[in-house]
Formats: C-alpha cells, structure tokens, sequence
C-alpha cells in the first residue's frame, strides 16, 4: 500500500503537470483529488484527540509547502503521552479501513473477491455487472480510491509509536521467558479472527483499486508524452 501510494502521488502529480504545465495548477489539482481522503483523514485526529481528552488546535485543509513538504491539510494537537499520541496518530488507518470496508460492502464488492477466489470467472462478471449499475457507483469507487489513499499514519503520526512498539515488545518477552501464556476465551478467538479477516479484506481491496487507477495513469501519462512529443515535432 505505501510503494502504491507512493507511486500514485508522485505520477499523479507529475501528470496533473504535464497537462497544465503549472506546477501550483497541478498541485491544486492533486489536493482536489484527495480532498475527501484528506477531510477524513485529518477529522480522525482531531476527533480522537478530542476523545481522548488532548487539546485541540486550529484544523486546516489546505494544500501547502512546509519544510520542502507538500502538506493537504494539518491539525494542532497538545502534547499527550506516548500511548494517547499513538491512538491519536493511528486514527486515520482505522477510520479509514471501517470507511473503505463500508463502502465495498455497499458495492457488494466483497462478493466478486469471493467469487475470484472460487475461480467462477462467469458469476464474477454478472456480479461486477449488477454492481456496476448501482446509483452512484462511480462516485463510491471514487471516494473508496480517495479515502484509501490518505488513511495511511504520516511519518509525524508514527513518532510517538516507538516507545509503545518497544514497551509490547519488552512485556511479550517477559512473558515468553516465564512461560506465561494467557488462555482466551473462544469469543475473544472469533473476534481476533474476525478482526483479522476484516483487515484482509479492506486493505486487499485497496491494493487492487489503487494497481488499477496506477495502470490507468500510467496510460494517460504514456499517452500525454507522445502527443506533447508529436507537438514539439509539428
């Protein structure tokens, strides 16, 4: 998902300036794109900040260049402890996943992955068919691909991440070592595995929209440089 989205920004935005030639038009253009990921995104911090108790500062969304940064939208939040801050900081990926899985729901796209991995290629295409003409579908695939690629934590989001990831890890250890292993309960079991199962699903289904939508820019942008080529040579 991260070299995905990655790949994405940077094309998006390199085709954006391809055909307008303005490298603040193409900015703007690649905000727009985002804004609904990026309205989301940002909401969750400050939602959950607020939830948790942590002051709140002014939440901006607004494309703008901060330390050689391309920034979409920020938001002020006061200083916590490392456990709130990371919860703080891991808001958008779970806002973003229960958005996404919603919304392949609503598109019953989670029927067409069942269908794919049973290998019934005829029922997949009726079922893609029947999807397709649901109001607003392309609207929805829209917002999932928007979403989809603004939910993942920022490197400042991951900051207060490390001594959380070190404390787990310091407590599992002492646990392995003294042979101490808690028993769930059989509801705890089907709840991981239903957590698990839904984060497989959502995050699968963002992999396959974001390596179509990358096809797709790589063919428009494959298509702008030969008739920006075919112009300079006329």
């Amino acid at each position: 998902m991260l070299l995905l989205r990655r790949w994405l920004e940077a094309h998006l935005q390199g085709l954006a300036y391809l055909l307008t030639g303005h490298r603040a038009v193409a900015q703007w253009l690649f905000f727009v794109l985002f804004l609904p990921g990026v309205l989301v995104h940002e909401l969750s911090h400050w939602l959950v900040a607020r939830l948790l108790g942590v002051r709140t500062g002014r939440l901006e969304i607004w494309p703008r260049t901060h330390k050689g940064e391309f920034w979409l939208g920020s938001v002020q939040v006061g200083r916590a402890d490392p456990l709130r801050s990371s919860l703080i900081g891991l808001a958008p990926l779970v806002t973003g996943s229960l958005a996404v899985a919603a919304i392949g729901n609503h598109l019953r796209l989670n029927v067409l992955g069942d269908l794919i991995a049973q290998g019934d290629w005829p029922a997949f295409w009726y079922a893609l068919g029947t999807s397709a003409r649901l109001p607003d579908f392309w609207l929805w695939i829209y917002l999932l691909f928007a979403i989809a690629n603004r939910m993942l934590p920022s490197p400042a989001d991951r900051k207060p991440w490390r001594p959380v990831l070190i404390f787990i890890v310091l407590i599992t250890l002492g646990l392995l070592l003294t042979g101490w292993a808690p028993e769930l309960s059989d509801a705890v079991r089907q709840w991981l595995r239903d957590t698990v199962q839904f984060l497989i699903y959502a995050l699968t289904l963002i992999v396959v929209i974001d390596l179509i939508a990358a096809l797709l820019v790589a063919i428009l942008e494959t298509l702008v440089g030969v008739l920006k080529q075919q112009r300079v040579v006329y």
